[in-house]
């Protein structure tokens, strides 16, 4: 009985010591989702590209990517 206890006991040591070495390691990943929120995407009218919405640049209801591209579109079309 008593060498039950003390395997248990060095098992869980060991799990102990192993997930402290672990925790403590700054390149060792978060779980996905933990830290980062999603973001919507928007759609450049003249290439296609997708980017996020807080770096497009808003153009009477459509995107751009750059303000080169937002010049190149033509105004919208009011019906």
């Amino acid at each position: 009985m008593r060498l039950l206890f003390w395997a248990l006991i060095g098992v869980v040591a060991y799990l102990a010591v192993r997930r402290l070495a672990r925790d403590g390691q700054p390149g060792v990943r978060q779980r996905a989702g933990s830290s980062q929120s999603a973001e919507d995407m928007v759609r450049c009218a003249v290439c296609g590209l997708n980017l996020p919405k807080s770096e497009a640049l808003p153009l009477d209801g459509r995107w751009a990517c750059c303000a080169e591209h937002a010049r190149q579109q033509p105004p919208a079309s009011q019906p």
